[in-house]
């Protein structure tokens, strides 16, 4: 199978079924007849797009971001229900931000914030559930910060 036509069938996979894991996804391909490593989903999900999004009962699930998901394309603006809470309180370092993503959102968000924050961005580092900015100068944390606020559901 192309590279394609798996990134289709795993959207349509996300898009039929409530998936919690990598892992459960990893076994739904292999019932369609795809064999790939986690790893390789991994990427996958990076590159289509795919985040996870909170459910009615507080559960999360793999989706589909909305905008644009392939690769050579701009990344999708992170959704109001992604970021949960922005924070430079840290003593003494005026260029960082912490930021507090739902679990599963932080690489589309890292990639996201480099495209549209380009020049402004030393470093960003992303773990499932947070990230980690560094800006240039205090005027570009300051002005990160005040444009993720922005996205922040009320």
């Amino acid at each position: 199978m192309k590279k394609r036509e798996r990134l289709e069938l795993i959207k349509k996979i996300v898009l039929e079924n409530d998936i919690e894991t990598q892992n459960e996804l990893v076994r739904l391909l292999e019932k369609e007849g795809l064999q790939a490593t986690q790893a390789t989903i991994s990427r996958d999900i990076n590159e289509v797009g795919i985040i996870k999004v909170p459910t009615a009962n507080g559960r999360y699930i793999y989706g589909l971001s909305k905008g644009n998901t392939r690769k050579e394309a701009s990344a999708p603006k992170p959704t109001e229900n992604s970021i949960k809470a922005v924070s430079d309180e840290i003593s003494g370092l005026e260029n960082f931000l912490h930021i507090d993503v739902v679990p599963g959102t932080s690489y589309l968000l890292k990639r996201f914030l480099l495209e549209q924050f380009e020049g402004l961005i030393f470093s960003l580092i992303a773990d499932d559930n947070s990230l980690l900015l560094l800006a240039k100068s205090p005027k570009d944390s300051d002005r990160i910060r005040q444009e993720i606020k922005t996205w922040m559901k009320d």
